[in-house]
């Protein structure tokens, strides 16, 4: 029987995103949440589950666990042989995948509506019954290794990100990436795996989403019926995060066989929710998006110290980083490239940004949400994300006007606020010829 906490609530925003995104919502007896989202455009079903642990959660010493559970996850369960999760998704013509980040690991399957029982089966069995063998241990670390090698440690610029991590948030779980340190791993014992899997892939630290066309009245009976068995594990208590603010300037060096200069210039930026966190993300977008961007203009076009240019800010659950970068042309000395970096970042900090400049990073904004929420994993995710990082799902309702409120003062403000050299953690990459 599922305890009803919320029922047929809709939630509705007066900006111009042309469809409300209505939900209903209630947590199982056994704590698992879950989100309904239905969508009869095409007779199709997204089904997602978020499981609140990233690599933020592990310990100093045994990083990488979340991630490797993205892959172990697939390993097998009581009903579900190895790697036959796939087979039956892709046996119906369906589409399936795992990632994981700082703060969550998500499991997502798109397949036709007729095949809802089969989606839901398939999680509900992983969450009862993963086997946590070291068998599935040992074989999946050499696949994990591998992947570490391809995409960073033998990859051009690879590294960039797990070093701005550590440099920006030395101390704290935010330190290190979630593909994690490969020793770790490999002095795991297999109960050091085991205790974390039965720590955070337990119904209270997951929340189910289901999207598109479905009954409710067959959906809210078979989630019942696969996970309404699951017991909940024990009450899930987290790492106290404490990230140190940077008074001076950090600085290092990588040298490789890359092809061109590159220098990063991260700071720590806000959290998920906090009031800075949308005028960040809108600076990012000033900064880069589109020929005519502040360092796309100034460095690649007039310039030309540089030949691509980045800005992004990513808000965590905890902390946030804002990262920007500049892969220096032909010729130029990556310090030039630095200066030039740093002299437009210090026009906004003094002079700010124009109304026209805020704008076009708004249609930005709308845009990509239209686009993302035309799709129903697009949907599902953002439900997932802020019920369980902002607390509220209804805040999916909210995003353009809580973006729309964001003043050319307010970007100004965080600019001088958040990006200080002397609060920086400056990357070079040079080139080894």
């Amino acid at each position: 029987m599922i305890h009803q906490l919320r029922e047929d609530r809709g939630y509705r925003t007066s900006s111009p995103i042309p469809a409300t995104i209505d939900f209903v919502q209630y947590r199982h007896r056994n704590g698992l949440d879950v989100l309904l989202h239905e969508d009869h455009k095409a007779p199709i079903v997204h089904v997602l589950v978020w499981y609140h642990v990233g690599s933020k959660d592990e310990a100093f010493d045994r990083t990488g666990f979340a991630h490797l559970f993205e892959h172990m996850m697939f390993q097998g369960s009581e009903n579900v042989g190895k790697t036959e999760h796939f087979t039956y998704v892709q046996g119906v013509g369906g589409t399936l995948n795992a990632t994981t980040g700082q703060d969550r690991t998500n499991y997502f399957q798109t397949v036709p509506r007729e095949h809802l029982a089969m989606a839901l089966w398939l999680e509900a069995d992983r969450m009862r019954s993963l086997k946590v063998t070291g068998e599935n241990f040992r074989n999946q670390l050499s696949v994990v290794k591998e992947e570490r090698k391809q995409r960073y440690d033998n990859a051009p610029y690879g590294l960039w990100y797990m070093t701005l991590l550590d440099m920006l948030f030395q101390g704290s779980g935010y330190a290190w990436g979630p593909i994690g340190n490969m020793d770790h791993l490999d002095a795991a014992p297999l109960n050091a795996v085991q205790a974390f899997h039965s720590s955070y892939y337990v119904p209270n630290n997951a929340t189910l989403v289901v999207c598109g066309d479905f009954d409710r009245d067959e959906a809210d009976r078979l989630i019942d019926e696969y996970f309404g068995s699951i017991p909940a594990g024990p009450v899930v208590t987290r790492n106290e995060i404490m990230v140190a603010p940077i008074t001076s300037q950090r600085r290092r060096t990588i040298a490789g066989r890359i092809p061109l200069h590159a220098v990063y210039a991260g700071f720590q930026g806000a959290p998920i929710g906090h009031c800075d966190s949308h005028a960040l993300s809108l600076l990012s977008l000033i900064l880069h998006c589109g020929r005519s961007s502040r360092l796309q203009r100034s460095l690649v076009y007039e310039q030309q110290v540089a030949q691509s240019v980045g800005a992004f800010n990513i808000d965590m659950e905890r902390a946030g980083m804002f990262i920007t970068l500049a892969m220096a042309s032909e010729g130029t000395p990556v310090d030039v490239a630095e200066q030039a970096l740093w002299n437009e970042l210090e026009k906004i900090r003094r002079d700010g940004v124009t109304v026209l400049e805020l704008q076009a990073a708004l249609n930005h904004i709308r845009t990509s949400f239209v686009t993302s929420f035309c799709k129903l994993q697009g949907v599902a995710d953002a439900l997932a994300y802020h019920h369980v990082l902002r607390g509220d799902a209804a805040h999916i309702n909210d995003l353009f006007d809580e973006f729309a409120a964001v003043t050319t003062d307010d970007v100004q403000r965080v600019a001088e606020m958040y990006l200080r050299p002397e609060s920086s953690a400056v990357l070079h990459y040079v080139s080894e010829k």
